[in-house]
């Protein structure tokens, strides 16, 4: 059996908060996840806050990050829009949050992504139906070094 994971979760421009949503899966997978929600667009963030009424939702973007949000560094960080994830970028290039896993929705610019991320230490590892998912240098080490452990 799989060790219940801790941590902290952003989900940028999630839109209803339910289809595509790694939020909806974390909150209900039995760990112990704090998930957090940005989304700025009326209609969607009315849908989001209706069906996902536990979840700590925002309704503006994070294109510009806080020392609130640099402190939280989450675990994982997802977006659909190419502003936000444009900010996840800069924030992990400039140092201020080293989340394990970053994953785009539905990217159209997919080169773009790779080589912003690759240069920071991260590498895509997986594309799953819209969504595309880098994983950082340290968190491949770690999960390499578990394995060899067993």
């Amino acid at each position: 059996m799989a060790k219940a994971q801790i941590g902290d979760f952003y989900e940028l421009m999630v839109g209803d908060g339910l289809v595509g949503s790694l939020g909806t899966w974390l909150e209900q997978s039995g760990g112990r996840w704090k998930v957090e929600a940005w989304e700025h667009r009326p209609t969607p963030l009315m849908a989001l806050r209706k069906s996902r009424p536990g979840t700590q939702i925002h309704g503006q973007r994070l294109t510009s990050w806080s020392e609130k949000e640099r402190k939280t560094n989450p675990t994982g960080i997802t977006s659909r829009g190419s502003r936000e994830s444009t900010a996840i970028c800069r924030e992990i290039r400039n140092g201020h949050i080293r989340p394990s896993f970053v994953g785009i929705w539905n990217p159209t610019r997919r080169r773009v992504w790779m080589c912003r991320l690759g240069r920071a230490g991260y590498r895509l590892e997986i594309v799953y139906e819209r969504m595309e998912f880098y994983v950082s240098a340290e968190t491949r080490r770690q999960i390499t070094e578990d394995r060899w452990r067993k």
